[in-house]
């Protein structure tokens, strides 16, 4: 579908769309609004925009405070705010990963600083729920998935505070824009702190040997704990976690993703500030 319903663009008041990006899911144009500003449309051409709702939630309560702003939306479209510039991720890989992950930290304060509802979010515990069950065959994903019961258990028993969360926080998902920072394609989760940032450990997207450096891991969790407000050890049991949970995910034990989490255990056994 090169061009969106043209119902569609009277709706939101839009004009001049430019295809830019087609999955399964949903089709997404830049466009220009009344004002001559321009903007993002996205459709889903199913009706509805699964689970993408908790995120559009979260992203609306936030209000741009750190993250794309949201125009618009009806059941099965949405305009928000067009991001031009290059994401932390493709700084990341051209200029250095360490800048671009303090970087990543001041979103991820800004975020939190917003203190918006988690009321109606998908929950983080009922994402991990999995984990529980889930059948691993190398040693290292068993350990690790002691640790995962272990942080599912602090949320079952209310040790850690619920909030709400982008829930997809990393590099390449924020945009270096004229305007600052922003973040984009939030999951929308309600879970504690500690997993704002747990996937980022995995990342940026082809800085795998920087990730998998013991002592970036350790500077990560130590850091990135001090802005969720956790100690190093919670923060980097979270991230072992969530690695163990996108290895389920993707139904492998690839061996790079256990040379990661080898590496996160090993820090994790040498112990971190509280």
């Amino acid at each position: 579908m090169s061009l969106p319903p043209t119902e569609l663009l009277h709706r939101f008041g839009l004009s001049a769309p430019e295809l830019v990006a087609e999955t399964t899911r949903a089709i997404v144009w830049r466009v220009r609004q009344q004002t001559g500003t321009q903007a993002a449309l996205k459709y889903y051409p199913a009706g509805h925009m699964g689970n993408e709702t908790s995120g559009l939630a979260y992203l609306e309560r936030v209000e741009g405070a750190g993250a794309v702003r949201v125009f618009a939306r009806s059941t099965d479209a949405v305009v928000m705010e067009w991001l031009q510039g290059p994401s932390l991720g493709e700084l990341a890989r051209t200029q250095g990963a360490e800048a671009a992950d303090h970087r990543l930290a001041e979103v991820a304060a800004r975020l939190f600083a917003a203190e918006v509802s988690a009321d109606g979010l998908l929950s983080v515990a009922e994402i991990m729920a999995p984990l529980r069950d889930a059948c691993f065959t190398a040693l290292e994903a068993r350990e690790a998935q002691n640790i995962a019961w272990a942080c599912l258990d602090q949320m079952q028993r209310g040790a850690v505070e619920s909030v709400a969360l982008h829930g997809d926080l990393h590099h390449d998902n924020i945009i270096h824009t004229a305007q600052g920072l922003r973040a984009f394609d939030a999951k929308g989760l309600a879970g504690p702190r500690a997993y704002e940032l747990a996937n980022a450990f995995r990342h940026p997207r082809g800085c795998r040997a920087f990730a998998a450096d013991a002592q970036v891991i350790r500077d990560r969790a130590i850091t990135w704990g001090r802005v969720a407000g956790c100690g190093a050890q919670e923060q980097l049991n979270w991230a072992i976690a969530k690695l163990l949970l996108s290895m389920l995910w993707s139904g492998q034990e690839a061996p790079e993703e256990r040379a990661l989490l080898r590496q996160m255990l090993r820090v994790a056994e040498k112990g971190l500030p509280d």
